[in-house]
């Protein structure tokens, strides 16, 4: 055992004296060859420095950040999961700003946005530099909320008639994206992430400003080459994804979209329709709100659902609403107000009564105990039955 363990150390210090051109002393020889009988006790003394507390823990980080990375590595290849997330605390968000006048509406209580086909908006992502910095690309797609494996495609009209001939990865793809360097990726045939049809787009990295709370802001600029008519008018939303260059979604957020031609009168009726549910929700929670018994109760609730829904479905006209052609307002010698409008039709004077109706059945469930609220809800439904009366 002596023997084989004196030939490494006489060959190592025969190594160091052929490198050495200045030669070496022997105690530089003696130190290097006590080095090298240290080296196999080195491994046990840092094992034997480690309890198991130590270990145990060591094994839970590390299987745990092999699971972090895991599962943003599968995002790719999977199906769309709806929802806003952020994996790597990048703070990603996308910020849309209704201008005055525009084209398009944005519905802050139901985070949709409501766009004519063809029309451009602007939207902003936001989002942290971290160290060590590495290059991230946006990624846009279109997905139905119902039905997240099915592809978004194009109807065959208007692809037809579209000018874009040079480009057919361009030309299939219903989002269309204005960025230079955009990238158009996936098949019609794709339902993952990385398979589906989208627009990849380099970020800019550059230094965040003062008024921005260290977050980096970049435009972007979209629009859509069919509307939801095309594809069944089914719910549809569009999906922003931070991602680096291997692929790896950092962050998510999810926007509802309606392509439609009236964005306008839609926003308004899909906002009402909420209101409305909120309405009902309210009506079935009030169980306190009793105008005069059980059987008035539901009557009133049924007679109040029953005029909201008929205002909610009528026309157009809801963009426009109805102003009175003469109406007079004054207040009486015992201090309540007076309200006299003339309307040259019936119509008219039934969508003027049923517009207070709505705003005093909302009051009147929020404020449940109040008799005067619901006394008056009463009031307004009989004046509005003795409207309908008139010839």
């Amino acid at each position: 055992m002596s023997r084989q363990r004196k030939r490494p150390i006489a060959y190592v210090v025969e190594e160091l004296d052929t490198f050495d051109a200045a030669g070496s002393s022997s105690q530089e020889n003696i130190s290097i060859g006590n080095a090298v009988d240290d080296i196999p006790m080195e491994p046990m003394a840092f094992l034997q420095g480690l309890n198991s507390g130590n270990l145990m823990q060591f094994s839970q980080e590390s299987i745990l950040r092999e699971m972090m990375l895991q599962n943003i590595k599968t995002q790719i290849n999977s199906l769309p999961k709806l929802e806003n997330h952020n994996n790597e605390d990048y703070n990603f968000s996308m910020v849309l700003e209704e201008p005055p006048k525009s084209h398009w509406m944005y519905s802050e209580p139901l985070n949709k946005l409501y766009i004519r086909m063809n029309k451009t908006f602007n939207i902003d992502a936001t989002f942290k530099i971290k160290m060590p910095i590495q290059p991230l690309n946006l990624r846009a797609f279109l997905c139905f909320v119902k039905d997240v494996s099915g592809p978004v495609l194009r109807c065959q009209n208007h692809m037809s008639t579209d000018p874009i001939k040079d480009d057919p990865s361009k030309r299939e793809s219903l989002l269309r994206c204005e960025n230079p360097n955009a990238t158009y990726c996936g098949t019609a045939e794709g339902k993952s992430i990385g398979e589906r049809y989208s627009v990849l787009v380099p970020l800019n990295m550059s230094r965040p400003s003062q008024h921005s709370g260290g977050l980096v802001r970049q435009t972007f600029v979209f629009s859509f080459s069919c509307q939801n008519s095309c594809f069944g008018r089914k719910e549809t939303c569009l999906v922003f994804c931070l991602e680096n260059n291997n692929g790896d979604i950092l962050g998510q957020h999810v926007l509802l979209l309606k392509i439609c031609t009236c964005p306008k009168r839609d926003r308004n009726m899909d906002e009402r329709q909420l209101e409305k549910n909120k309405i009902k929700s309210l009506s079935a929670a009030s169980e306190d709100d009793e105008v005069d018994g059980p059987d008035s109760k539901r009557k009133y609730r049924r007679t109040m659902t029953q005029d909201i829904k008929e205002e909610v479905e009528s026309n157009d006209s809801l963009d426009m609403p109805y102003v009175p052609a003469d109406w007079q307002v004054s207040r009486t010698l015992d201090g309540d107000y007076r309200l006299v409008i003339k309307c040259e039709q019936k119509d008219m004077l039934l969508q003027s009564i049923e517009g207070i109706i709505e705003k005093a059945a909302v009051a009147s469930l929020r404020n449940p105990q109040s008799p005067k609220l619901r006394q008056h809800v009463n009031n307004l439904l009989n004046l509005k039955k003795c409207a309908q009366k008139l010839p």
